[in-house]
């Protein structure tokens, strides 16, 4: 255990230190810095903070409280200014005193239609904020049933569901369906990152023969665990900064942006994703040393290794199949496939709800091809090197005798 320990600390630094993981490891946190940096100077050059005029005919807003909006860089509390008539109004639009002006009807609320005047279109924004003025003030106004006021109030959520029960989402969860989208994305980025560490570690150690050195201490069995839990590390190290990066940069924005403070990811959804990745890490680090095991070259290996990279992608090519019909059965064929399994799943998570026996199977797929993939990985290594020089074939790898 101490020789693959010595082995994994070796593999870890080893790419964890080097420039090329560095510049993966903040290509993300610079990447939020600079796109917080230009929306900032987006807002601060573009958003109108000019106020807005109304003619409250009925005097509806006569004895409201004030606009208890606080606002923010992105969304400024707005100024609302009363006029006695739209004749006044007008004439302060005409020289930008004010952006707009509101006409509330003598009718109103009976009849809820403001109109709106202007020369340039405000914001949506600071249209929301007098919108939310008026339904503040709805209760003092008029005697409504306390349901309707409520959802005048607060707004309907809709839910979608479908006829056969295969698809439900409420329109406040949008997250969840973006959610399986971005963490697909990072595992890819992730695992073909790590894996191609893996990748040219073995294929550089093969060709200058320090594998023949290193062998004279270690099994080539240690060796080769060794290195697949060392490059695992390497990604999960590289998944957990840009995740405690992510989570700080969605605590900041939702200073400015309420509708993020809502985003609630279920527990289950980390937990399945985690037992799925887990053992996908290992089936592409052992796919990886089985191929730079198998290869001569490191073009070789790389050409090699992309159209297997290419597998991983599937989901998203097939994605307007999988939302229309979570449970088609391309999307249950996609689940069960070990390179797609992954992605798949947490898509349709995001859609639907995916039988518990299902995921449970998809688990178990992976973990078994993941132990077939190691077992390979060594099998490879082991055969690699007696034939030092010599491109294994399929039919040397799956034969039964090792040496000849």
């Amino acid at each position: 255990m101490a020789k693959i320990w010595q082995i994994i600390k070796y593999e870890y630094t080893r790419h964890v230190f080097e420039k090329r993981f560095l510049f993966s490891l903040l290509s993300l946190p610079l990447m939020v810095i600079l796109i917080v940096i230009v929306v900032v100077a987006m807002a601060f050059f573009t958003v109108d903070t000019a106020p807005i005029g109304f003619v409250d005919r009925p005097g509806f807003l006569s004895d409201a409280a004030p606009p208890g909006f606080k606002g923010n860089l992105f969304d400024p509390a707005i100024e609302f200014i009363a006029y006695p008539d739209t004749s006044q109004a007008q004439a302060a639009l005409k020289t930008k005193s004010i952006q707009a002006y509101y006409v509330i009807p003598e009718s109103f609320p009976e009849e809820r239609e403001i109109a709106l005047y202007f020369l340039k279109a405000p914001s949506e924004e600071a249209q929301n904020q007098f919108s939310l003025w008026i339904r503040q003030n709805l209760e003092t106004f008029t005697a409504m049933d306390p349901l309707i006021l409520d959802r005048l109030q607060n707004g309907s959520v809709f839910t979608m569901e479908a006829l056969d029960g295969s698809r439900e989402m409420r329109q406040d969860q949008w997250y969840l369906m973006l959610f399986p989208v971005v963490a697909g994305i990072t595992f890819i980025i992730v695992v073909l990152t790590s894996g191609g560490y893996l990748l040219q570690a073995v294929v550089e150690e093969k060709e200058n023969r320090t594998m023949e050195i290193v062998i004279t201490s270690v099994t080539p069995a240690q060796l080769m665990v060794g290195k697949i839990i060392g490059n695992i590390s390497v990604g999960l190290t590289l998944m957990a900064v840009w995740l405690f990066f992510s989570m700080i940069g969605l605590s900041i924005a939702g200073q400015f942006w309420p509708i993020l403070r809502t985003i609630s990811i279920p527990g289950e959804m980390f937990v399945i994703m985690a037992l799925l990745f887990l053992p996908a890490f290992v089936m592409v680090a052992a796919m990886m040393s089985t191929i730079g095991a198998i290869m001569t070259e490191m073009r070789e290996a790389q050409q090699i290794s992309g159209i297997f990279s290419l597998l991983f992608t599937i989901p998203f090519y097939a994605m307007s199949t999988i939302m229309t019909n979570p449970n088609s059965t391309l999307a249950i064929i996609l689940s069960y496939f070990p390179p797609s399994a992954p992605i798949t799943v947490l898509l349709r998570m995001g859609l639907t709800t995916v039988p518990t026996w299902q995921i449970a199977l998809n688990i178990l797929i992976l973990v078994i091809f993941a132990v077939l993939s190691v077992w390979l990985a060594g099998r490879a290594f082991r055969l690699g090197m007696l034939q030092y020089g010599k491109r294994l074939s399929l039919k040397d790898l799956f034969s039964k005798q090792e040496a000849a």
